[in-house]
């Protein structure tokens, strides 16, 4: 049996680790300490790994679904980043730009969820790939026509690659 050439990565990987201890485990040839020093685990983690084994077998040794389920869905997600293409203006806002605090109700009213928190709305919006940047002051070599140009021909393509 080969054991994982690098250290795992994901949740899968790790119970593939533990499952291939389990079978090491059930040979009986090795101590806990050598079956640790080959997959590359502390001999606290193996231990633990074969207590579970011994109680519940290789069951108990599967990756289990880590946190809580977001509130919005694969499908759900994807509308904010709709949304946030209006101008928040159209909204009754006094500025262009959106905040957490104005997004939050708009995912409100879309989809009857609210976070309590904005970081909620942020780390939905990372998920996205969406970052929100707002330049503290205006650049010396700002030119109105040319920000016009690039919001008229280019942002439209932009927005299309997406």
């Amino acid at each position: 049996m080969e054991p994982p050439l690098s250290s795992p990565r994901t949740p899968a990987e790790y119970e593939k680790r533990r499952l291939v201890a389990a079978e090491l485990f059930d040979r009986g040839e090795l101590s806990q300490a050598a079956i640790a020093r080959l997959l590359g685990a502390s001999r606290q983690a193996v231990h633990k790994w074969h207590t579970a084994w011994k109680s519940k077998g290789p069951a108990a040794l599967a990756a289990r679904p880590r946190g809580a389920e977001p509130f919005l869905n694969g499908e759900q997600e994807r509308a904010p980043a709709a949304l946030l293409d209006s101008n928040p203006t159209e909204r009754g806002w006094p500025d262009q730009s959106w905040t957490l605090d104005r997004i939050n109700p708009l995912i409100h009213e879309r989809f009857r969820v609210c976070y309590a928190d904005p970081s909620g709305v942020w780390r939905l919006l990372q998920r996205r790939g969406s970052s929100h940047q707002t330049p503290t002051t205006r650049a010396a070599e700002h030119d109105e026509e040319e920000v016009d140009r690039w919001r008229t021909q280019m942002w439209p393509r932009a927005k299309r690659a997406r």
